[in-house]
């Protein structure tokens, strides 16, 4: 589903990423975790194709995200974790927009449900806290089905009632074959849902149950 190659990327001089290499296959979760400043956002924004490695290569679902970014792109769906959505939409106003930009199907009863959206569907985004916003951004990631996630500190903001359903919804995504890679803090989340934990460490990632 996800295949990294030996990427690199520096920056302000500073060789973030050094010859990494990743794999994921459908149906798994893995979480990145490290100290601030190890990589981890940069990583994952190269992974989404919102930013150039300067080497090496990163396939989604068998489409390159460099060379075939409209086709890599559309099968995955991406969270920053500075998520930042039009302010004056409502929560529907933006997951149509999403829909419409995808030419993809409306968001499932289900998912909507496990979100919370329909609570908050009226709402503008600028009215929402820091926690319905990333549910509201997390909604818009999941238009068109994609077949993988990539989530920078998805637990960030949310209360216990919302760190529930976001576990609940990507066991639900694994279980229907979704690959998701996350970077996190929160090692007890990732515990939780019982993903395969990486640690970035000088540019590359490794387990840390192995040594």
């Amino acid at each position: 589903m996800l295949v990294v190659r030996e990427l690199q990327k520096r920056l302000g001089g500073r060789r973030v990423l050094d010859e990494l290499t990743l794999d994921c296959e459908a149906g798994t979760i893995t979480a990145i975790v490290g100290p601030n400043g190890a990589g981890k956002s940069t990583l994952l924004s190269i992974l989404a194709g919102v930013m150039e490695p300067d080497a090496g290569s990163v396939d989604v679902d068998g489409a390159s995200i460099t060379r075939q970014r409209t086709r890599a792109r559309a099968r995955l769906g991406y969270v920053p974790e500075a998520a930042d959505p039009p302010p004056h939409l409502t929560v529907d106003e933006l997951i149509a927009l999403v829909v419409a930009l995808r030419r993809a199907a409306p968001l499932s009863p289900e998912v909507r449900e496990q979100l919370g959206i329909e609570l908050l569907s009226h709402q503008r985004i600028d009215r929402l806290s820091l926690g319905e916003r990333r549910r509201a951004c997390l909604a818009a990631a999941l238009v068109g089905d994609p077949a993988l996630l990539v989530l920078d500190e998805p637990t960030n903001g949310l209360d216990e009632p919302g760190i529930v359903a976001l576990a609940s919804l990507l066991e639900a995504r694994r279980a229907a074959g979704c690959a998701v890679v996350l970077a996190t803090h929160d090692t007890r989340f990732a515990e939780r849902i019982g993903a395969r934990v990486l640690q970035l460490s000088a540019g590359r990632l490794r387990d840390p149950s192995a040594t």
